[in-house]
Order: structure tokens, then C-alpha cells, then sequence
């Protein structure tokens, strides 16, 4: 026999309890119809499984926005409402299940953006499992552009990730910016020829710190360590391009040097870096850092962080899907920009959403919404 589910306290421990008969209008007028109780042991209540009854869409809309706004629990947001947790996240997964992507989205509202994109990663676990979650937000609206969970962080699925912004989303790429990471430089090389390219200043010194501090295991040169590290922070962090030219031209008048405290691999990642730690001076309006994607992601994880993983990818592509549209819609309010304030990302995309509720607008079956221009 399979239980039914507590509608109150979400628990299994259930049992049949008593049979009840309730009328019901019929075409043929009023009939009688019997409906099985179960009582819950942990509780100590009866009730009557509510698999089958429908629930309001505002109510719905109430337990999204107590969900992602508050950012509560199943359970706070179920005692609000007084329905049971489970049914709470069967409603928010449903909702998430039926969520616009960012390709229906972008073809919807049209949205002006910069043509500057950040790209990045964040770890999501599913099951166990370590997946990856991969974003690209744009830089002067702070919109994010698209977004895909993938189980691999390779170059077949960041190429895809990236085909889909160019060709189906048709972003005007003027600029990208990203971190260190091997796929993004090998892939962008074929698929975005021509696009400056720019990466992190501040994770290209750290990495480089971090590789003297635990990995650097050749001990009596310290000297030439502090120094290629001064000179990595000077490329990285200098104002102008000449300065970082001086920099790289005064290792390579020490190659000897270098050699002997077996810093060559060191110098030739350095070499290989060099042209995408620089191209910030060809162009003003690429960033020499991510920390915007950054500050992004960290707004997104103060609700992923309190959940304990995902059971399946489904839920957790479900709950990302309303996250990530939340954010779209939530108005900054602690921003240092200037003018972002009081305006949320669509809004700076020049979307008009003054008459829009966004757990409303993020369903497919709804109505067409006004999306006139500002």
C-alpha cells in the first residue's frame, strides 16, 4: 500500500483512517461522493490527501515570492500560507517547470545591452554530483543574458553555451571578459575571433601567488620569487600599457636568471597571458576584474547556499529558473554605480516592468504582458 504524504507536517508516516461522503453538483444535480481520511501518526491529525485539488494562482504567486523574496523555507513558507511544505514545493517546481528561458526572454522583451559580457562558473551539486552552473551577465546592466547547467565544464559545452548568446540571442558583442579558466581562452579563440578579450587581472596575480606559496618547491631563490611576483602584480594592476610592457621586458633582460631558479614554465604562462591581461587599455569599457559576475553570483547564492544540493537536475534547473528570474526583476538597492539604485536589471536594459509581476510574467501559458520601451 502506498502511503500518502501528511498534508501538514510533509511526513510519511501514515495510515487509512476512515471513509466520508461530501455532495457534489454534477450534471445530473447533486450527487453523493466518497473520499478516503488518513491520519498521520507523527501529527496526530486526519486529513484528506490534497494530490488532486488545485490551488489559486495568486496563492501560488504569494508562495514564489515569500520563497525567493524572503528568501524562507518550505516549511516557514507553508505555515504562512497553511499548506503543507511538500505541497509548497511542488507548487514552486511546477512554476519553475513552466519558466521562460533567456532565449524567450530576450525575443519577448527586446533588451539593450552593452555588448560587454562576463562569463563564469559556479559549482552546483545535484545528488552527490558536482555539476556547474554557467552564466554570462552583461556588464553595463547587470542582466543576465543567459545561463545553463551543464555536467562538464569542457569546451563542447561552453561553445554551445556561447553559440546559443551569438546566434539564438544575437548579443552584440563588443567585449568579453572571464577568468582564467582554459576553456573559456580555447574556446573564445575559434568561436569569438576578433572579440577583445580580457582576463582577470585579480585572479591572474593570485593564481600566480598561490602557485609560490604551495607548489613552488625549488627553496634558495627567494629573491627571484618576490620579484616575478612584483612584476606580475605591476602587469596586473598598472594603469598604463607601457608600464606593462616595461614590466614583461625586464624578465625577459633576466632569462638566465630565471632559469636557474626554474621559473621558465612560470614565464612562458606569463608570456601567453600577457596580450589578454592588457587589452583593458585598447578598450576603457572592458573591466580589468569579473567582481561584477562576480557580485552576481554571490546575490544568487544567498539562497542557494541554504539548500543542501539538489535530488535531480530537473528540480534544480526548476529552482534556478525562478532564481534567475527574480533577479532580473529585483530593483538594486545598495549598488556603488551610479543611478542603479531603485532599478533592476531589465529596467537598465530599457525594459519597462512597472506593470509586471514577475512570477506572473515568468510563466509561458500567461498573457502577453506590456513591453514597451522606456
Amino acid at each position: 500500500m502506498r502511503r500518502k504524504r501528511c498534508i501538514f507536517c510533509g511526513n510519511l508516516n501514515t495510515r487509512k483512517h476512515d471513509k466520508r461522503t461530501k455532495k457534489r453538483a454534477t450534471s445530473f444535480g447533486k450527487r453523493e461522493c466518497c473520499y478516503q481520511r488518513w491520519f498521520c501518526k507523527s501529527c496526530n491529525r486526519a486529513f484528506k490527501p490534497d494530490e488532486g485539488h488545485s490551488i489559486n494562482f495568486s496563492l501560488k504567486v504569494k508562495a514564489c515570492e515569500l520563497y525567493y523574496d524572503r528568501e524562507s523555507s518550505y516549511r516557514a513558507v507553508g505555515r504562512q500560507l497553511r499548506i503543507a511544505p511538500y505541497r509548497v514545493f511542488q507548487i514552486i517546481n511546477a512554476l519553475g517547470a513552466n519558466c521562460k528561458s533567456t532565449i524567450e526572454m530576450a525575443r519577448e522583451l527586446n533588451p539593450h545591452w552593452s555588448g560587454y559580457l562576463f562569463i563564469d562558473e559556479k559549482c552546483i551539486w545535484i545528488k552527490g554530483d558536482e555539476w556547474y552552473l554557467l552564466i554570462a551577465v552583461d556588464l553595463g546592466t547587470q542582466d543576465i543574458v543567459h545561463w545553463d547547467l551543464v555536467s562538464r565544464e569542457d569546451e563542447v559545452n561552453v561553445a554551445w553555451f556561447l553559440i546559443i548568446i551569438k546566434m539564438v540571442i544575437k548579443y552584440p558583442f563588443k567585449g568579453l571578459i572571464s577568468d582564467l579558466a582554459e576553456v573559456f581562452y580555447a574556446t573564445t579563440r575559434w568561436l569569438l575571433a576578433g572579440i577583445p578579450h580580457q582576463f582577470c587581472t585579480y585572479h591572474a596575480y593570485n593564481i600566480t601567488e598561490y602557485y609560490f606559496k604551495y607548489r613552488y618547491t625549488v627553496g634558495g631563490h627567494t629573491l627571484w620569487v618576490q620579484r616575478f611576483l612584483t612584476v606580475t602584480r605591476i602587469i596586473c594592476r598598472c594603469n598604463k600599457f607601457e608600464t606593462a610592457l616595461r614590466a614583461l621586458d625586464y624578465l625577459e633582460h633576466h632569462q638566465d636568471e630565471i632559469k636557474k631558479a626554474k621559473l621558465i614554465k612560470r614565464m612562458n604562462i606569463l608570456r601567453l597571458r600577457f596580450p589578454y591581461l592588457v587589452r583593458r587599455f585598447k578598450d576603457p569599457n572592458l573591466k580589468p576584474d569579473n567582481n561584477i559576475i562576480e557580485n552576481v553570483i554571490r546575490q544568487l547564492n544567498q539562497k542557494l547556499k541554504k539548500i543542501a544540493g539538489f535530488q535531480s537536475y530537473q528540480t534544480a534547473h526548476n529552482s534556478l529558473s525562478l532564481l534567475v528570474m527574480r533577479y532580473r526583476f529585483h530593483k538594486f538597492d545598495c549598488s556603488r554605480i551610479p543611478g542603479n539604485n531603485r532599478k533592476s536589471p531589465l529596467v537598465l536594459a530599457g525594459v519597462n516592468t512597472s506593470t509586471m509581476n514577475w512570477v506572473r510574467f515568468s510563466q509561458k501559458t500567461k498573457r502577453a504582458h506590456n513591453t514597451k520601451k522606456i
